[in-house]
């Protein structure tokens, strides 16, 4: 039996071996620095709004403290992938002119070499991003596992988040269904009814109906 290309088997546990959103991130993370050639921590930056983004399943200390350095500056590698959406390599941190002032903060904070790797579908999603201590860790065949690696990542990514949010809307949807029916009994209404006095509230508290309706089952009131 022909044995699984390591790639293929990242890929496989990414999709079926994770219970949510971040127990994928953290399948990717560990992958990337399992995988890519000279990687000894891995972080993504999951974009948030415009070119902000959020650390997570870092590995250890250093991607994080990249991605806030990155953060507070508003420039680096992470930044530059997410804006172009492309990889961006960083050979060497002591002579990377593009962004000095970060460079040599990372360089100070242990960062020899960095790899951005941009995750995208029709959207860019984020950057993973694989560090070493040593300059000059990264070659050709980093960039090239990296990259199909990120691909395969960015489509769990997506696939996660759709899952997700599919959780959450049925869950909503049960809540939703369980305050309606208290209130049906307490005010001896129908479901219509029931549904327009949570709608009511929620409209006059500017809550969402979710937690309106969270509040009704969770207090009986």
């Amino acid at each position: 039996m022909r044995s699984r290309c390591p790639i293929d088997e990242a890929a496989r546990r990414m999709r079926i071996g994770c219970a949510g959103l971040e127990d994928t991130l953290r399948v990717i993370t560990s992958s990337a620095v399992e995988l890519i050639p000279g990687a000894e921590h891995a972080g993504i930056a999951l974009r948030s709004s415009g070119l902000g983004f959020d650390t997570r399943a870092a590995t250890g200390h250093l991607p994080t403290a990249l991605d806030v350095l990155q953060q507070e500056s508003g420039e680096g590698p992470c930044v530059q992938s997410m804006r172009d959406g492309r990889t961006v390599l960083v050979a060497d941190m002591r002579h990377e002119a593009r962004w000095p002032a970060f460079a040599s903060l990372a360089n100070s904070a242990g960062a020899g070499s960095l790899l951005a790797l941009c995750l995208f579908t029709d959207v860019v999603h984020g950057v993973l991003h694989v560090h070493s201590s040593r300059g000059g860790a990264f070659g050709a065949r980093s960039v090239e596992v990296g990259t199909s690696l990120a691909t395969h990542a960015a489509l769990a990514l997506i696939a996660s988040s759709r899952e997700e949010q599919l959780r959450t809307a049925l869950a909503s949807r049960d809540v939703i269904g369980q305050a309606k029916g208290m209130l049906m009994e307490r005010f001896e209404v129908g479901s219509d009814e029931a549904f327009v006095l949570l709608r009511k509230l929620s409209q006059e508290r500017n809550v969402p109906l979710r937690k309106i309706a969270g509040h009704v089952v969770e207090t009986g009131r």
